[in-house]
């Protein structure tokens, strides 16, 4: 009489479900890796990658936000349309921290902070460095309730080599993990999926973030006075959020000439007002006008990119420019603290 396997003492029951969405997870991960290194938005992107992370992990923590309303705390701006956050609790207590951790170039900083009980059984290195992670993120949020256990997973798929760097959008877990001793197969597939499913989302944002990369690109170099239009684009790309009040206070302008500027940037197809109002009035860069469903994503095949513009010295210098100007904003905002 043939009797079942003993259930595995250290991660999943590898059948053939399990082993596939650990390969395809993987390389989802190996993908997005490759991509934002060599990218030239990496900083926006991370900026924004941060927010939905946290997103992922407040929803973990069984908190009622969705991610706009992360993006909006972090722009700094109340979207009007939308449901006030709980006034009792400080959502965002953790996330300058975690911010600061994922921008620490010691990769043993992270690493030193985790508590002593964490460990590994010996027969933990003849299993995929995917499973090892996620099994270090179980252990963590067994012992410590807080939010901080969900945004630990890109710094331990970067210390398993799955990563160069933590990368914040893979932040996540399952909740299974702190309430199950040993979770059952479904628990590990759901875990295994929403990280590929978070890498996929991230590697898609990152090429919408590069094509308005290009677009800006365009249209600055169709104006013939840019004037400080470069510099609100850039602000654009690490804020995506803005009003004619901020961008006045980043930029140092009125909010009449800010107010000039968006329209400019509207009328390019760089940005989408999202308020039908004549004050407070509050703007969205248009790849996330699309996928927060303030406008409608064009249907058929995909429009096709224009050619990339012939780069003589003059582009070249408008270029050069715009890349300084969003090296300028990142430190701006970098010493503000935003």
């Amino acid at each position: 009489m043939s009797t079942a396997p003993a259930p595995a003492r250290f991660g999943p029951d590898y059948s053939p479900p399990m082993v596939t969405a650990i390969a395809s997870c993987t390389a989802a991960i190996a993908r997005l890796d490759a991509r934002i290194i060599v990218s030239p938005v990496a900083k926006p992107w991370a900026m924004r990658a941060a927010w939905s992370g946290y997103t992922t992990a407040l929803q973990l923590q069984s908190a009622e936000v969705e991610e706009i309303d992360v993006f909006s705390w972090g722009c700094g701006l109340q979207i009007t349309d939308r449901p006030a956050l709980p006034s009792h609790l400080d959502l965002f207590d953790r996330f300058e921290e975690w911010r600061a951790a994922l921008l620490d170039t010691d990769a043993l900083t992270w690493r030193d902070r985790l508590p002593t009980a964490i460990g590994e059984p010996t027969e933990a290195k003849d299993h995929p460095p995917l499973v090892r992670a996620l099994d270090g993120v179980r252990q963590l949020a067994r012992i410590d309730q807080t939010i901080m256990a969900w945004l630990g997973l890109p710094f331990a798929l970067r210390d398993r080599g799955l990563s160069a760097t933590p990368l914040p959008c893979l932040a996540g877990g399952a909740k299974a993990f702190r309430l199950k001793r040993r979770p059952g197969v479904d628990d590990w597939l759901a875990a295994i999926r929403g990280v590929e499913r978070s890498a996929c989302d991230g590697l898609d944002r990152l090429h919408r973030l590069e094509r308005l990369y290009r677009d800006t690109q365009r249209a600055i170099a169709a104006e013939y006075r840019a004037g400080a239009l470069p510099a609100l684009l850039a602000l654009s790309l690490h804020r995506p959020l803005v009003s004619p009040q901020s961008v006045a206070t980043s930029l140092g302008l009125s909010v009449a000439g800010a107010s000039k500027l968006l329209a400019r940037a509207t009328a390019a197809g760089l940005m989408v007002e999202i308020t039908q109002r004549r004050s407070w009035r509050q703007f969205l860069t248009a790849d996330l006008a699309v996928e927060f469903g303030y406008t409608k994503a064009s249907r058929g095949r995909p429009a096709k990119e224009p050619p990339p513009l012939s780069t003589d010295r003059d582009l070249a210098e408008v270029f050069d420019r715009f890349d300084q100007e969003l090296a300028d904003i990142d430190a701006l905002l970098a010493r503000s603290g935003a």
